[in-house]
């Protein structure tokens, strides 16, 4: 229970900060994008099952034809068509609509929703609502979606610079439309020009010049084209490089912690025998005492006790070790 609740609270202050640092960012426009982003990158770290020619079996072990929208975000699936052996399944769809009034990244049950459906071939997951940790669940899969669009939005070339190569194209286009007009144009002055017989010459000149512009023109548009595209591909090996680098460290975290916990441990068991050998020499005294008070026969033993019980407690100073709670561990 103080791990689950120490957790919660991290939990709570990750996506605290990460939705303060994104809220400018997702507001000014890059939400769209930015979703669009995560999902193509949730949907390929984790495949959805294909569709069987069988029937396609839902978390309850019934077997559905197709899936209908959800009126709720974190309601289950409506399930509709006819089963049974004869009927040939359709395949496996699932819809989302998001009417909140605020950004879908502020309602954690509708991105816990969105997350839920992405899961390995065979693995069954009760509805949102159905969930016995769904608060917990609804908080971890906030946090995961807040994680991958804090990367996608780092990531992502800045505004400006795409809002230059667009502005860059669109003035080449415009350019190219009007060296073809121009192309046109001077075309019917030739003619005309031909007619005159004086000022072929000059128009030929003229429609030279237009053709080369308009080749060159179009040479900067395949150019910049390119370079998007580069641009993209780019983006996308690093996003997907810098996922399976998080994920590394992730592991490496908790195996470290582990590891700590298991060293603790064997320290608490062996301070724990060491005390209750202590407890032991520190009876056998008080019995030999008892003993004494009417025989001076078990004089030695004492003696021997008593430097047993110097040892003893000399040995529990060294091995004593804190008690250790989940909640008071650096987890990452």
């Amino acid at each position: 229970m103080t791990s689950r609740r120490s957790n919660s609270r991290d939990s709570d202050r990750v996506r605290t900060r990460t939705s303060s640092a994104n809220a400018d960012r997702i507001r000014s426009g890059d939400l769209s994008d930015a979703l669009t982003e995560v999902l193509q990158v949730l949907r390929e770290e984790t495949p959805l099952p294909r569709p069987s020619t069988q029937g396609v079996k839902d978390p309850e072990g019934e077997k559905s034809v197709a899936r209908v929208k959800s009126s709720s975000p974190t309601g289950s699936d409506r399930r509709l068509g006819v089963s049974g052996e004869a009927a040939v399944a359709k395949p496996f769809h699932w819809q989302f609509s998001h009417f909140k009034d605020c950004p879908i990244t502020e309602d954690q049950d509708s991105v816990a929703h969105l997350v839920r459906h992405f899961k390995p071939d065979g693995c069954s997951l009760p509805s949102l609502r159905n969930m016995t940790e769904r608060e917990a669940y609804a908080m971890e899969a906030n946090n995961e979606f807040a994680a991958t669009l804090e990367k996608r939005l780092q990531d992502v070339p800045r505004s400006d610079e795409l809002y230059e190569i667009k502005k860059v194209v669109r003035e080449r286009k415009l350019g190219l439309k009007m060296a073809q007009d121009r192309k046109l144009a001077n075309a019917a002055q030739l003619a005309a020009a031909e007619k005159l017989g004086n000022q072929a010459a000059s128009f030929e000149a003229r429609l030279r010049v237009v053709s080369n512009e308009s080749k060159s023109a179009l040479e900067q548009v395949s150019f910049l084209e390119a370079k998007v595209e580069s641009s993209a591909n780019k983006f996308s090996d690093d996003l997907r490089r810098a996922t399976r680098e998080a994920k590394k460290t992730m592991a490496d975290s908790y195996l470290d912690v582990l590891v700590s916990l298991k060293e603790k441990w064997e320290k608490k068991e062996a301070a724990t025998d060491c005390e209750a050998r202590l407890r032991e020499v520190v009876a056998n005294i008080d019995l030999l005492k008892e003993i004494m008070s009417n025989s001076l026969l078990s004089l030695d033993e004492l003696l021997r006790l008593r430097g047993k019980e110097i040892e003893l407690g000399s040995e529990v100073d060294v091995m004593a070790t804190s008690d250790f709670f989940v909640g008071k561990l650096d987890l990452p």
